[in-house]
């Protein structure tokens, strides 16, 4: 009589799935911050027509970085594999960018020469670097914490697999390619530990004032999630063979 363990195993393959799915969030590196003053040419006219013009743009370009700092803080609060110090940190973070444009934006409105209220303009993009880094930071955070906890979940399920393999009445063909694709899903595990383990700790506490020169942490965490994802993928496709095998 056939186990049931195949059904077990499906339900490992579609916890993957769903964790593939919440760790795909990554957005491309942007190249450039949009900038509060690059959107319709240099404001004109006198200096209070100027400063209203400034004013204006300053407004918008808060605006737009606020609505994108709901959507992290939103991201961050759905997720359900974030870590509760992860959580905590990002969300005081997204919270202080907050309050810091609304004060930012306040001081521009009583800057009473061009040259300070551009120069504070300038800062909405390099104080805070909503899109540059604060963006990717969040979604690389949720990204490991998930792949992490996807990991270490398919490790506890690695015994009872392995002993649905043991115990299967499938043919010796199937059960050693059960096997063959159990050992290269427990490798899959250990390079998706490997390549997600160091992510949030490189990436959590960088700073705007660290821009653009911890960019290049941004990236090589980017990859690493991406190559975290791809190896979830490939043991996902490994436990879908060993379902087949067993129940062939």
């Amino acid at each position: 009589m056939k186990l049931h363990h195949p059904i077990r195993i499906g339900i490992a393959a579609f916890a993957v799935s769903a964790a593939l799915a919440a760790a795909s969030v990554l957005p491309a590196m942007a190249a450039a911050s949009p900038s509060p003053s690059a959107t319709s040419g240099a404001c004109s006219g006198s200096t209070a027509a100027r400063l209203a013009c400034i004013d204006q743009r300053a407004s918008q370009a808060v605006s737009a970085r606020e609505a994108a700092l709901q959507k992290m803080t939103s991201d961050v609060n759905n997720s359900a594999d974030i870590t509760s110090s992860d959580k905590a940190t990002l969300l005081g973070q997204l919270s202080a960018d907050a309050s810091g444009l609304q004060t930012l934006l306040g001081t521009i409105d009583a800057d009473t020469t061009v040259a300070k209220a551009l120069a504070d303009t300038e800062t909405i993009v390099t104080g805070y670097r909503v899109f540059l880094l604060e963006q990717p930071k969040v979604h690389l955070v949720i990204a490991a914490d998930t792949e992490t906890t996807v990991e270490s979940n398919l490790q506890s399920k690695l015994p009872s697999i392995q002993t649905a393999i043991n115990n299967s009445s499938a043919s010796a063909a199937q059960k050693a390619a059960a096997q063959t694709a159990f050992n290269d899903c427990t490798t899959q595990l250990a390079a998706v530990q490997s390549a997600s383990s160091g992510i949030v700790s490189d990436v959590i506490t960088l700073l705007p004032s660290g821009y653009p020169g911890n960019q290049p942490t941004l990236v090589s965490a980017r990859d690493s999630a991406q190559t975290a994802r791809s190896d979830l993928g490939k043991c996902k496709t490994d436990i879908e063979t060993i379902r087949t095998d067993l129940a062939s």
